[in-house]
């Protein structure tokens, strides 16, 4: 069952989201243990599920095991009754996800980045990708209910603008979310791969089923992704979790958002490549830099991560600290072989100097699908919202 503490955090949802999600996390349930959980009446919990199973989104499996009384009938959520798209948009790789209605990967693909091309060519590529996904996974475009489509963070929600893919092109004045939506025909919601990476390790069942968490993800930037009791931690604009550009050294160099000491500045791919670059002589991808790291074969690989991953650390027990946190995930392709490394000394760090660790100890863990975590989140967006509906 969920804990109570997660049903108490989704009470501002719509009932029909709290309830759906229940059945989709706990099932097979049955209509009295939903009741329960919700605190609902027995008729208004009747009459949700009337509704859910009227739309195809729930089914009666049969009869429980008898608890004192009277069997009672089992519900399921149907895992084919809907899907989604999800897109990570990359400057380097752009992916691709289908997931069904529990959030399993159904069909998933990799192509082109964003590189230098102009957004609207972008744009076109990518719808013409998912209509591609669409026809070779097999699935009715009909119950396709929409697309997540996810950028690098900051991002402008009111216009669907992704301000921070590369400013020599249009990219602050052009929406993403309307271009896509337009072109594709369905609904199109845009969110920043950090929330998004915390949407897709909640929905995919990878915490274990709490609902208060975060998820740190390396791109080429840091961010993180915050849930508390089962909700994202969104903000004002809906860019919380800039991590990357919280100070981890008050005298370090200057940052592009005007800060100094910013967390990317030492963990990010791109400053493991200079360091390593200054130690070595040699230019390396930081994916190879952390391939080395990780096989022991490259002692200054190995400094380099370490490095990084202590930098991490430091930023990672600030957040920890101040939402008071049980689980942290890392995630993200910015990782590349080393995300053990790096959980490892977050895990060494929070057992150390976690403030509430008397209280309860902070697990951290990498993701089991750091590349496709951003992605298969913008698809459980796309599900969260457009499942859970009112008539």
């Amino acid at each position: 069952m969920v804990n109570d503490t997660e049903v108490v955090g989704s009470a501002r949802r719509p009932t029909r989201a709290v309830v759906l999600e229940l059945i989709r996390l706990s099932g097979p349930i049955s209509r009295t243990e939903l009741a329960a959980a919700t605190a609902l009446t027995p008729a208004t919990m009747t009459t949700v599920v009337r509704d859910l199973i009227e739309d195809g989104l729930v089914a009666e499996i049969g009869m429980g095991e008898p608890t004192g009384g009277k069997p009672r009938m089992l519900l399921e959520a149907r895992r084919d009754a809907r899907y989604a798209i999800g897109i990570r948009l990359g400057f380097e790789s752009i992916t691709y996800v289908v997931v069904n209605a529990w959030g399993e990967l159904v069909a998933q693909r990799t192509g082109d980045g964003a590189g230098e091309a102009p957004p609207d060519e972008v744009v076109r590529r990518m719808a013409a990708e998912v209509d591609r996904l669409i026809v070779d996974a097999g699935i009715d475009r009909g119950i396709v209910t929409g697309v997540g489509v996810v950028v690098p963070g900051p991002i402008d929600r009111s216009t669907g603008a992704a301000v921070q893919l590369p400013s020599s092109l249009p990219w602050s004045d052009f929406s993403v979310r309307g271009a896509l939506a337009e072109a594709l025909g369905v609904p199109v919601i845009m969110e920043n791969d950090a929330t998004a990476a915390a949407a897709g390790e909640y929905w995919t069942r990878a915490t274990g089923g709490t609902g208060t968490f975060a998820t740190i993800h390396m791109a080429i930037g840091i961010g993180a992704g915050i849930m508390v009791g089962g909700e994202l931690l969104r903000g004002v604009s809906g860019n919380a979790g800039e991590i990357g550009h919280l100070s981890v050294d008050l005298n370090g160099p200057r940052c592009h958002c005007g800060g100094r000491g910013c967390l990317e500045l030492f963990a990010a791919p791109i400053a493991g490549e200079a360091r390593y670059a200054a130690a070595t002589g040699a230019e390396l991808p930081w994916r190879e830099i952390t391939r080395r790291a990780a096989e022991g074969s490259d002692a200054a690989a190995a400094t380099v991560v370490r490095e990084s991953a202590e930098a991490l650390a430091v930023a990672a027990r600030g957040l920890v600290n101040m939402l008071d946190l049980d689980v942290l995930v890392l995630t993200g392709e910015g990782f590349g072989f080393a995300a053990d490394l790096f959980a490892a000394r977050t895990q060494e760090v929070l057992d150390q100097t976690f403030f509430a660790r008397r209280s309860h100890r902070v697990r951290v863990t990498a993701s089991a699908d750091p590349e496709r975590s951003a992605a298969l989140g913008g698809a459980a967006l796309v599900l969260r919202e457009t499942l859970t509906m009112t008539r």
